[in-house]
């Protein structure tokens, strides 16, 4: 029977079981993706018929006002967009339209003006020297921080240094003692926090953090940028027990270097990775995993605080060790207090 318009409006949740579908795909749907097959699409849309269901940014249109877009900028992992930027991307999303917002990808041109008109945007894995959070300043449109503290501004985080801490303990729980802390780029925040972390966890054992390797960017593509710095500092003598990788992608190239040298992992050499990625590529390591759910709801709330000329704020999520294949049996081990 079809819902009466006079009862509470339908969630997409409720389109999402009513058509037996995920939210994800749902909401690709409802906001016009591609790469839904007719039969998807037509079972969504069939759904939110039958729910009555109308996303609250389309009724505000329909009645000639403002635009509810956010603009989303992605931060990019040594010239290509990261995984973790993307799959919070796609959660966020979901949050953004249960509150009758409609995420769309920030565009800009050649020489890094801002082409998209927005009420608020949300920059996620964007570094405070990125030249596109510039020309958004000047506009004075509000802009929400995924992934770095920023002083008098809207923010949320992972707690990155107790990350650090939790790889770096793990793997001296499991006898590590050479320990390499591996990032894209040592000047940015987030990776000094991972590697302040790093440090703490090696201090904390009275022992001497190593010099910490950057990769470079001589390819843009992360996982063959680290396979190839990896292999060269361990063809030259370099001797760890123990990685501890900015981000999954980079311990994928780590890994692939090590075996390339016939380097059992974990038999010879420890490997953690950062961010938690849940797909086949990644699953199989260990990986200190961010709460992706957590920053896409919490960052949505920031979105209308911002909206609204509420005070700026920031907040820390606490993070979790999943044990992986690269240091022993798959469970989850630790979480940050």
């Amino acid at each position: 029977m079809g819902r009466n318009k006079s009862e509470s409006q339908a969630t997409i949740l409720q389109v999402a079981a009513q058509a037996e579908l995920s939210i994800a795909t749902v909401s690709r749907v409802l906001n016009g993706g591609k790469y839904v097959s007719e039969s998807t699409r037509k079972k969504v849309l069939e759904a939110a018929k039958e729910l009555n269901y109308q996303p609250n940014y389309m009724a505000r249109q329909l009645h000639g006002q403002d635009d509810f877009s956010i603009g989303v900028i992605l931060g990019l992992e040594l010239g290509t967009i990261s995984p973790f930027a993307l799959k919070v991307y796609e959660v966020l999303k979901v949050h953004l339209q249960q509150k009758g917002y409609r995420a769309k990808r920030a565009k800009f041109s050649i020489d890094g003006q801002l082409e998209t008109k927005a009420k608020a945007f949300i920059a996620i894995g964007i570094h405070e020297s990125d030249p596109r959070l510039k020309s958004i300043d000047q506009d004075g449109i509000p802009v929400i921080h995924i992934g770095e503290p920023k002083e008098d501004s809207f923010w949320v985080a992972s707690n990155d240094e107790q990350g650090g801490f939790l790889a770096t303990q793990h793997l001296l729980d499991n006898d590590c003692r050479t320990i390499y802390f591996v990032c894209l780029n040592g000047d940015h925040q987030v990776s000094q926090l991972r590697r302040a972390g790093y440090r703490r966890a090696l201090i904390e054992a009275g022992l001497i953090p190593s010099e910490v390797i950057e990769i470079g960017n001589s390819t843009g593509l992360p996982a063959l940028d680290s396979y190839r710095r990896i292999r060269t500092l361990m063809e030259s003598g370099l001797r760890p027990d123990g990685f501890v990788a900015f981000s999954d992608i980079v311990a994928t190239g780590i890994c692939m270097a090590l075996a390339d040298l016939d380097k059992k992992v974990p038999d010879d050499v420890h490997v953690v990775g950062y961010d938690g990625i849940d797909n086949d590529r990644y699953h199989a390591l260990t990986s200190v995993c961010q709460n992706i759910e957590g920053i896409a709801s919490k960052a949505a709330n920031l979105v209308i605080e911002a909206i609204r000329n509420e005070a700026p704020r920031g907040e820390f999520l606490n993070v979790i060790l999943r044990q992986g294949h690269t240091t022993g049996v798959p469970t989850v081990i630790a979480q940050a207090s």
